[in-house]
């Protein structure tokens, strides 16, 4: 029978405790660097959301604007006078009867009102951009 005395080494130990150290190492620096990169996305995530609800809320101020602009002018002309009315694009358009009378819209919008006169009817079209522009600055 043959007896074999088995000695430590050192060597190998100290070469395990480093690997082992090294491997602990690496997930701490790779755990940081995701808990960075995640919170920078979070950030990101909450800028793009606050834009997204400043830009809502300036448009539903300027919707405002243009729907009360949109009541006043019926208001100037009647409410029993008038046919129609849209918002295309940047324009306010009413459609009305041939016996309106335009005055109050005329002293309202001035050069602002495109008034066109036909057989059947009245169309009027109001541009909203200075409008808008000028009430959006006093809100």
């Amino acid at each position: 029978m043959i007896v074999t005395v088995k000695r430590k080494n050192y060597k190998k130990l100290i070469i395990k405790a480093i690997s082992l150290l090294s491997v602990v190492a690496m997930f701490t620096v790779y755990y940081n660097y995701m808990s960075t990169k995640l919170n920078e996305e979070t950030m990101q995530k909450a800028e793009v959301k606050s834009k997204e609800s400043l830009k809502s809320k300036k448009a539903k101020t300027i919707e405002k604007i243009i729907y009360r602009e949109a009541e006043t002018a019926v208001d100037l002309i009647g409410q029993i006078n008038v046919k129609e009315i849209k918002i295309l694009g940047k324009r306010l358009f009413l459609v009305c009867d041939t016996n309106t009378d335009l005055e109050p819209l005329m002293i309202r919008y001035g050069v602002m009102a495109l008034v066109k006169h036909s057989v059947k009817d009245i169309k009027i079209a109001i541009n909203l951009d200075l409008i808008v522009a000028s009430k959006y600055d006093e809100v």
